[in-house]
Protein backbone atom coordinates (compact mmCIF):
# COMPACT_ATOMS: atom_id res chain seq x y z
CA UNK A 1 0.00 0.00 0.00
CA UNK A 2 1.66 3.01 -1.07
CA UNK A 3 1.35 6.82 1.16
CA UNK A 4 2.10 8.34 -2.51
CA UNK A 5 -0.79 8.90 -5.38
CA UNK A 6 -0.10 10.76 -8.76
CA UNK A 7 -4.08 12.03 -9.61
CA UNK A 8 -5.84 14.85 -9.38
CA UNK A 9 -8.72 13.05 -7.86
CA UNK A 10 -8.94 11.84 -4.29
CA UNK A 11 -11.22 10.76 -2.16
CA UNK A 12 -11.49 12.45 1.34
CA UNK A 13 -12.38 10.75 4.68
CA UNK A 14 -12.96 12.05 8.37
CA UNK A 15 -12.35 8.71 10.22
CA UNK A 16 -13.79 11.01 13.87
CA UNK A 17 -16.79 11.27 12.13
CA UNK A 18 -16.98 8.45 11.64
CA UNK A 19 -16.01 7.24 15.15
CA UNK A 20 -18.79 9.66 16.03
CA UNK A 21 -21.72 8.20 14.20
CA UNK A 22 -20.63 4.40 15.91
CA UNK A 23 -20.95 6.54 19.47
CA UNK A 24 -24.07 8.50 18.75
CA UNK A 25 -25.90 5.13 17.32
CA UNK A 26 -24.53 3.18 20.49
CA UNK A 27 -26.24 5.72 22.80
CA UNK A 28 -29.14 5.24 20.75
CA UNK A 29 -29.57 1.67 21.16
CA UNK A 30 -27.22 1.12 24.76
CA UNK A 31 -26.89 -2.91 22.64
CA UNK A 32 -23.60 -3.93 21.12
CA UNK A 33 -23.19 -2.26 18.25
CA UNK A 34 -21.66 -4.32 15.32
CA UNK A 35 -19.84 -2.40 13.20
CA UNK A 36 -20.57 -3.30 9.19
CA UNK A 37 -16.95 -2.89 7.25
CA UNK A 38 -18.22 -5.23 4.29
CA UNK A 39 -17.72 -4.39 0.51
CA UNK A 40 -14.41 -2.21 1.70
CA UNK A 41 -16.45 -0.41 4.32
CA UNK A 42 -18.90 0.76 1.84
CA UNK A 43 -15.91 2.15 -0.51
CA UNK A 44 -14.56 3.82 2.83
CA UNK A 45 -11.98 1.04 3.16
CA UNK A 46 -12.31 -1.41 5.29
CA UNK A 47 -8.54 -1.82 6.31
CA UNK A 48 -8.36 2.01 7.95
CA UNK A 49 -12.19 2.14 9.06
CA UNK A 50 -11.58 -0.67 10.96
CA UNK A 51 -8.08 -0.16 12.38
CA UNK A 52 -9.50 3.10 13.59
CA UNK A 53 -12.68 1.73 15.12
CA UNK A 54 -10.79 -1.13 17.11
CA UNK A 55 -8.13 1.81 18.40
CA UNK A 56 -11.49 3.33 19.66
CA UNK A 57 -12.34 0.21 21.71
CA UNK A 58 -14.73 -1.30 18.77
CA UNK A 59 -14.50 -5.28 19.08
CA UNK A 60 -17.16 -6.97 16.43
CA UNK A 61 -16.87 -6.25 12.63
CA UNK A 62 -19.18 -7.44 10.10
CA UNK A 63 -18.11 -8.73 6.64
CA UNK A 64 -19.98 -9.66 3.76
CA UNK A 65 -17.35 -12.84 2.24
CA UNK A 66 -14.74 -15.05 3.98
CA UNK A 67 -11.94 -13.02 1.73
CA UNK A 68 -13.09 -9.75 3.55
CA UNK A 69 -12.65 -11.28 6.98
CA UNK A 70 -9.26 -12.80 6.21
CA UNK A 71 -8.17 -9.30 4.67
CA UNK A 72 -8.36 -8.14 7.82
CA UNK A 73 -6.91 -10.85 10.06
CA UNK A 74 -4.03 -10.04 7.61
CA UNK A 75 -3.90 -6.76 8.17
CA UNK A 76 -4.14 -6.87 12.33
CA UNK A 77 -7.38 -6.78 13.16
CA UNK A 78 -7.50 -8.90 16.42
CA UNK A 79 -11.70 -8.13 17.18
CA UNK A 80 -14.00 -10.44 16.65
CA UNK A 81 -15.52 -10.85 12.73
CA UNK A 82 -18.68 -12.09 11.42
CA UNK A 83 -19.19 -12.73 7.76
CA UNK A 84 -22.81 -12.64 7.25
CA UNK A 85 -22.57 -13.62 3.21
CA UNK A 86 -22.32 -17.59 2.90
CA UNK A 87 -19.26 -19.31 2.77
CA UNK A 88 -18.46 -22.70 1.01
CA UNK A 89 -18.42 -25.81 3.52
CA UNK A 90 -15.08 -26.42 2.08
CA UNK A 91 -13.82 -23.10 3.12
CA UNK A 92 -14.80 -24.07 6.92
CA UNK A 93 -10.96 -24.87 7.88
CA UNK A 94 -9.89 -20.99 6.86
CA UNK A 95 -12.49 -19.56 8.84
CA UNK A 96 -11.17 -22.20 11.86
CA UNK A 97 -7.71 -20.98 10.92
CA UNK A 98 -8.69 -17.19 10.90
CA UNK A 99 -10.62 -17.64 14.09
CA UNK A 100 -14.13 -15.80 12.71
CA UNK A 101 -17.52 -15.71 12.86
CA UNK A 102 -19.74 -17.53 9.91
CA UNK A 103 -23.38 -17.62 9.17
CA UNK A 104 -24.94 -20.98 9.13
CA UNK A 105 -28.10 -20.98 6.59
CA UNK A 106 -29.37 -24.49 7.38
CA UNK A 107 -28.86 -28.04 8.73
CA UNK A 108 -27.67 -29.48 5.27
CA UNK A 109 -24.72 -26.32 5.40
CA UNK A 110 -23.66 -27.37 9.05
CA UNK A 111 -23.49 -30.91 7.64
CA UNK A 112 -21.38 -30.39 5.00
CA UNK A 113 -19.15 -28.10 6.80
CA UNK A 114 -18.65 -30.63 9.54
CA UNK A 115 -17.42 -32.96 6.92
CA UNK A 116 -15.10 -30.92 5.42
CA UNK A 117 -12.76 -30.36 8.59
CA UNK A 118 -9.77 -31.52 8.67
CA UNK A 119 -8.77 -30.88 12.30
CA UNK A 120 -5.44 -29.69 11.47
CA UNK A 121 -6.09 -26.13 13.31
CA UNK A 122 -6.73 -26.44 17.26
CA UNK A 123 -9.12 -23.61 17.04
CA UNK A 124 -12.84 -22.60 17.50
CA UNK A 125 -15.16 -21.42 15.10
CA UNK A 126 -17.99 -19.28 16.03
CA UNK A 127 -21.40 -19.72 14.32
CA UNK A 128 -24.11 -17.23 14.19
CA UNK A 129 -27.49 -19.18 12.80
CA UNK A 130 -29.46 -17.35 9.66
CA UNK A 131 -33.11 -17.14 10.65
CA UNK A 132 -35.21 -16.27 7.08
CA UNK A 133 -37.40 -13.51 7.34
CA UNK A 134 -39.18 -11.14 4.53
CA UNK A 135 -35.75 -11.11 3.06
CA UNK A 136 -35.99 -14.65 1.83
CA UNK A 137 -32.56 -14.56 1.14
CA UNK A 138 -30.51 -16.99 3.25
CA UNK A 139 -31.34 -18.86 6.39
CA UNK A 140 -34.35 -20.97 7.71
CA UNK A 141 -37.48 -20.71 9.42
CA UNK A 142 -38.09 -23.74 10.33
CA UNK A 143 -38.10 -24.67 14.35
CA UNK A 144 -37.20 -27.82 14.35
CA UNK A 145 -34.10 -27.51 12.06
CA UNK A 146 -32.92 -24.92 13.76
CA UNK A 147 -33.24 -26.66 17.27
CA UNK A 148 -31.36 -29.59 15.34
CA UNK A 149 -28.38 -27.36 14.01
CA UNK A 150 -28.09 -25.86 17.54
CA UNK A 151 -27.53 -29.98 18.57
CA UNK A 152 -24.74 -29.69 15.92
CA UNK A 153 -23.16 -27.10 16.68
CA UNK A 154 -22.93 -28.71 20.40
CA UNK A 155 -21.88 -31.82 18.63
CA UNK A 156 -18.46 -30.49 17.23
CA UNK A 157 -15.40 -29.85 19.50
CA UNK A 158 -14.94 -26.29 16.75
CA UNK A 159 -18.46 -24.83 16.38
CA UNK A 160 -19.60 -22.56 19.12
CA UNK A 161 -22.82 -21.89 19.00
CA UNK A 162 -22.47 -17.87 19.59
CA UNK A 163 -25.10 -16.18 17.68
CA UNK A 164 -29.05 -16.30 15.89
CA UNK A 165 -29.85 -13.48 13.41
CA UNK A 166 -31.81 -12.20 11.23
CA UNK A 167 -32.40 -8.93 8.86
CA UNK A 168 -35.42 -6.23 8.38
CA UNK A 169 -36.26 -6.09 4.58
CA UNK A 170 -38.93 -3.20 5.68
CA UNK A 171 -37.19 -1.45 8.11
CA UNK A 172 -36.31 2.15 6.22
CA UNK A 173 -39.93 2.27 5.00
CA UNK A 174 -42.68 0.80 7.09
CA UNK A 175 -42.29 0.86 10.41
CA UNK A 176 -46.09 -1.20 10.93
CA UNK A 177 -44.28 -4.12 8.49
CA UNK A 178 -41.34 -4.03 10.20
CA UNK A 179 -42.86 -4.83 13.74
CA UNK A 180 -44.43 -7.38 11.75
CA UNK A 181 -40.95 -9.05 11.04
CA UNK A 182 -40.00 -7.97 14.13
CA UNK A 183 -42.54 -10.23 16.36
CA UNK A 184 -42.32 -13.60 13.85
CA UNK A 185 -37.93 -13.02 14.90
CA UNK A 186 -39.34 -13.22 18.71
CA UNK A 187 -41.61 -16.48 18.53
CA UNK A 188 -38.41 -18.38 16.70
CA UNK A 189 -36.08 -16.70 19.25
CA UNK A 190 -38.72 -17.70 22.26
CA UNK A 191 -38.43 -21.34 20.91
CA UNK A 192 -34.76 -22.28 20.74
CA UNK A 193 -32.15 -22.27 23.15
CA UNK A 194 -30.77 -18.34 22.75
CA UNK A 195 -27.14 -17.83 22.34
CA UNK A 196 -24.78 -14.87 23.63
CA UNK A 197 -25.96 -12.24 20.68
CA UNK A 198 -29.18 -12.33 19.16
CA UNK A 199 -29.78 -9.35 16.30
CA UNK A 200 -32.05 -8.45 13.56
CA UNK A 201 -31.83 -4.55 13.59
CA UNK A 202 -29.50 -3.22 10.47
CA UNK A 203 -28.91 0.93 10.65
CA UNK A 204 -32.62 2.03 9.82
CA UNK A 205 -33.43 -0.97 12.80
CA UNK A 206 -31.27 0.57 15.20
CA UNK A 207 -32.22 4.14 14.78
CA UNK A 208 -36.18 3.47 14.72
CA UNK A 209 -36.92 -0.24 16.50
CA UNK A 210 -36.80 -0.91 19.87
CA UNK A 211 -37.29 -4.20 21.62
CA UNK A 212 -36.40 -5.97 24.62
CA UNK A 213 -34.93 -9.49 23.56
CA UNK A 214 -32.25 -8.77 21.24
CA UNK A 215 -28.88 -7.66 22.52
CA UNK A 216 -26.75 -6.43 19.35
CA UNK A 217 -27.24 -4.60 16.12
CA UNK A 218 -25.79 -4.32 12.74
CA UNK A 219 -24.90 -1.16 11.53
CA UNK A 220 -23.83 -0.21 7.78
CA UNK A 221 -24.34 2.84 5.99
CA UNK A 222 -25.03 4.87 9.36
CA UNK A 223 -21.46 4.40 10.68
CA UNK A 224 -20.25 6.20 7.30
CA UNK A 225 -22.80 9.12 8.34
CA UNK A 226 -25.84 8.45 5.89
CA UNK A 227 -29.60 7.33 6.71
CA UNK A 228 -30.91 4.27 4.89
CA UNK A 229 -34.01 6.44 3.73
CA UNK A 230 -35.59 10.25 3.94
CA UNK A 231 -38.68 7.78 6.12
CA UNK A 232 -35.44 7.05 8.65
CA UNK A 233 -33.83 10.56 8.49
CA UNK A 234 -37.87 12.15 9.64
CA UNK A 235 -38.12 9.63 12.37
CA UNK A 236 -34.97 9.54 14.60
CA UNK A 237 -33.06 12.38 16.40
CA UNK A 238 -30.08 11.11 16.04
CA UNK A 239 -27.76 13.08 14.12
CA UNK A 240 -25.27 11.24 11.38
CA UNK A 241 -22.38 12.66 10.08
CA UNK A 242 -21.27 12.32 6.43
CA UNK A 243 -17.50 11.25 6.34
CA UNK A 244 -16.61 10.88 2.62
CA UNK A 245 -16.06 13.95 0.21
CA UNK A 246 -14.93 13.30 -3.31
CA UNK A 247 -12.70 15.70 -4.89
CA UNK A 248 -10.57 16.27 -8.23
CA UNK A 249 -8.75 18.93 -9.78
CA UNK A 250 -9.60 20.66 -13.29
CA UNK A 251 -6.54 18.98 -15.78
CA UNK A 252 -7.81 20.69 -19.20
CA UNK A 253 -9.37 23.56 -20.64
CA UNK A 254 -10.90 24.38 -24.02
CA UNK A 255 -13.57 26.88 -25.84
CA UNK A 256 -16.45 25.09 -27.86
CA UNK A 257 -18.27 26.84 -30.74
CA UNK A 258 -22.26 26.95 -31.30
CA UNK A 259 -23.03 23.54 -33.21
CA UNK A 260 -19.61 21.61 -32.00
CA UNK A 261 -19.95 18.42 -30.02
CA UNK A 262 -18.69 16.98 -26.39
CA UNK A 263 -18.01 13.70 -25.66
CA UNK A 264 -19.07 10.29 -27.23
CA UNK A 265 -22.02 9.70 -29.63
CA UNK A 266 -22.14 13.40 -29.96
CA UNK A 267 -25.17 13.59 -27.31
CA UNK A 268 -24.36 17.28 -26.58
CA UNK A 269 -24.36 19.60 -28.97
CA UNK A 270 -23.46 23.17 -27.99
CA UNK A 271 -25.95 25.57 -28.22
CA UNK A 272 -23.71 28.51 -27.59
CA UNK A 273 -19.75 29.43 -27.76
CA UNK A 274 -18.90 28.24 -24.02
CA UNK A 275 -15.53 27.41 -22.06
CA UNK A 276 -15.55 23.48 -20.98
CA UNK A 277 -12.99 22.04 -18.66
CA UNK A 278 -12.09 18.30 -18.20
CA UNK A 279 -11.62 16.45 -14.96
CA UNK A 280 -9.90 13.35 -14.05
CA UNK A 281 -12.51 11.11 -13.44
CA UNK A 282 -14.79 9.17 -14.72
CA UNK A 283 -16.96 5.42 -14.77
CA UNK A 284 -13.68 3.58 -14.50
CA UNK A 285 -14.09 5.40 -10.79
CA UNK A 286 -18.08 5.57 -10.33
CA UNK A 287 -18.86 8.50 -11.88
CA UNK A 288 -21.48 7.16 -13.51
CA UNK A 289 -22.46 7.64 -17.02
CA UNK A 290 -25.64 8.46 -15.93
CA UNK A 291 -24.18 11.40 -14.55
CA UNK A 292 -24.11 13.68 -17.01
CA UNK A 293 -26.47 16.61 -16.11
CA UNK A 294 -24.96 16.50 -12.81
CA UNK A 295 -24.11 19.84 -11.37
CA UNK A 296 -20.50 20.08 -9.47
CA UNK A 297 -19.36 23.03 -7.41
CA UNK A 298 -16.16 25.02 -8.90
CA UNK A 299 -14.91 27.83 -7.10
CA UNK A 300 -18.72 28.21 -5.53
CA UNK A 301 -20.28 27.27 -8.70
CA UNK A 302 -22.94 25.22 -9.86
CA UNK A 303 -21.40 23.71 -12.81
CA UNK A 304 -22.66 21.45 -15.31
CA UNK A 305 -21.21 17.67 -16.50
CA UNK A 306 -21.59 17.92 -20.45
CA UNK A 307 -21.83 14.83 -22.78
CA UNK A 308 -21.18 11.21 -22.35
CA UNK A 309 -19.00 10.41 -19.03
CA UNK A 310 -15.88 8.59 -20.40
CA UNK A 311 -14.21 5.85 -18.24
CA UNK A 312 -11.42 8.47 -17.23
CA UNK A 313 -12.78 11.76 -17.58
CA UNK A 314 -16.15 14.10 -17.78
CA UNK A 315 -16.64 17.32 -19.35
CA UNK A 316 -17.89 20.23 -17.65
CA UNK A 317 -19.30 23.85 -18.56
CA UNK A 318 -17.32 26.06 -16.88
CA UNK A 319 -14.74 28.92 -17.24
CA UNK A 320 -12.56 27.73 -14.65
CA UNK A 321 -8.88 27.52 -14.24
CA UNK A 322 -6.50 24.47 -14.85
CA UNK A 323 -5.63 23.11 -11.19
CA UNK A 324 -9.34 24.82 -9.52
CA UNK A 325 -10.83 22.26 -7.05
CA UNK A 326 -13.81 20.24 -8.39
CA UNK A 327 -16.52 19.27 -5.53
CA UNK A 328 -18.75 15.63 -6.53
CA UNK A 329 -19.78 14.77 -3.35
CA UNK A 330 -19.58 16.97 -0.10
CA UNK A 331 -19.78 15.63 3.28
CA UNK A 332 -22.66 17.92 4.25
CA UNK A 333 -26.01 16.31 3.65
CA UNK A 334 -28.24 20.11 2.67
CA UNK A 335 -24.98 20.37 0.03
CA UNK A 336 -26.07 20.65 -3.71
CA UNK A 337 -23.25 18.09 -3.79
CA UNK A 338 -24.60 15.74 -0.88
CA UNK A 339 -24.36 12.12 -1.78
CA UNK A 340 -27.88 12.10 -1.44
CA UNK A 341 -28.21 14.18 -4.48
CA UNK A 342 -25.31 12.43 -6.26
CA UNK A 343 -27.10 9.05 -5.87
CA UNK A 344 -30.77 10.36 -6.67
CA UNK A 345 -28.92 12.10 -9.98
CA UNK A 346 -28.50 8.83 -11.53
CA UNK A 347 -32.02 7.00 -9.72
CA UNK A 348 -30.18 4.59 -6.77
CA UNK A 349 -29.16 4.77 -3.26
CA UNK A 350 -25.81 6.25 -1.09
CA UNK A 351 -25.09 2.24 -0.61
CA UNK A 352 -24.51 1.79 -3.73
CA UNK A 353 -22.56 5.06 -4.60
CA UNK A 354 -20.07 5.16 -2.07
CA UNK A 355 -19.27 0.87 -3.02
CA UNK A 356 -18.96 2.01 -6.91
CA UNK A 357 -15.96 4.07 -6.13
CA UNK A 358 -13.41 2.44 -7.11
CA UNK A 359 -10.07 1.25 -5.83
CA UNK A 360 -8.02 3.52 -7.99
CA UNK A 361 -9.26 6.62 -6.04
CA UNK A 362 -7.02 6.90 -3.73
CA UNK A 363 -8.13 7.60 -0.05
CA UNK A 364 -6.86 10.32 2.20
CA UNK A 365 -7.78 9.43 6.09
CA UNK A 366 -8.08 12.36 8.46
CA UNK A 367 -8.51 12.14 12.30
CA UNK A 368 -7.97 14.76 14.99
CA UNK A 369 -4.22 13.08 15.19
CA UNK A 370 -3.06 12.05 12.16
CA UNK A 371 -3.28 12.04 8.27
CA UNK A 372 -2.76 8.99 5.97
CA UNK A 373 -3.01 8.33 2.46
CA UNK A 374 -4.37 4.70 1.05
CA UNK A 375 -2.94 4.32 -2.68
CA UNK A 376 -4.51 0.42 -3.68
CA UNK A 377 -3.14 0.89 -6.58
CA UNK A 378 0.89 1.32 -5.95
CA UNK A 379 1.62 -1.53 -3.65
Amino acid sequence: MSDRFYRDAQVNIDLDKIGQNYDAIEAKVNKKVIAVVKSNAYGHGSRAVARYLEERGVDFFAVGTLDEAIELRMHGIKSKILVLGIISPKDINKAIQHRVAITAPSKEWLVDSLENISYEYDKEVWIHIKVNGHMNRYGTKDITEIKEMIELIYSSEYFVYEGLFSHFAMASVDLDRVRQEQMEFKEIVNQVETPPYVHISNTAGALLVEDEFTNAVRVGIGLYGYYPSEYTKERTDVVLQPALDLVCHVVDTHEVKKGETVGYDETFIADEDMSLVTIPIGYGDGLLRKHSGYHVDINGEQCEIVGRVCMDAAMIRSNAKRGDEVRIIVSDHDSLQSLENYSNHVDTITYESTCLLSRRLPRVYSSESNEVIFNEILK
